[in-house]
């Protein structure tokens, strides 16, 4: 019975520790996941995405961009990862990026100037 007891003990003191851990990875990375920065837009940095910022892909149409052109705005928004393709070794043809892509879908864009 003793050895059952601390059996119990055992398991539920490293179920609480591994949870700590884990609620504090999760929380590390909901932090890492979002952006904000201060930038001017310039449509030749515009794609079918949307616009090339800061190394960020921000997801926004076309028109927004023209009306936004020569703007300083704030951009802020929750990142996406998109892992990148692998290389055409095998001579498939395959669409995508080859580098990892980070994306601002629905982003909430501030002018400041312009």
């Amino acid at each position: 019975m003793k050895m059952f007891l601390t059996l119990c003990i055992a398991l539920f003191t490293s179920g609480c520790l591994l949870q700590a851990q884990v609620t504090e990875n999760s929380q590390q990375h909901q932090n890492e996941s979002r952006a904000s920065f201060i930038t001017t837009i310039d449509t030749s940095q515009a794609t079918k995405d949307g616009i090339y910022l800061n190394g960020y892909v921000v997801n926004i149409g076309y028109e927004k961009i023209r009306s936004l052109q020569g703007k300083t705005v704030r951009i802020k928004g929750r990142v996406t990862i998109i892992k990148g393709t692998s290389s055409y070794t095998d001579g498939e043809i395959r669409q995508g990026r080859l580098n990892d892509t980070k994306y601002i879908n629905s982003p909430r864009i501030i002018v400041l100037k312009g």
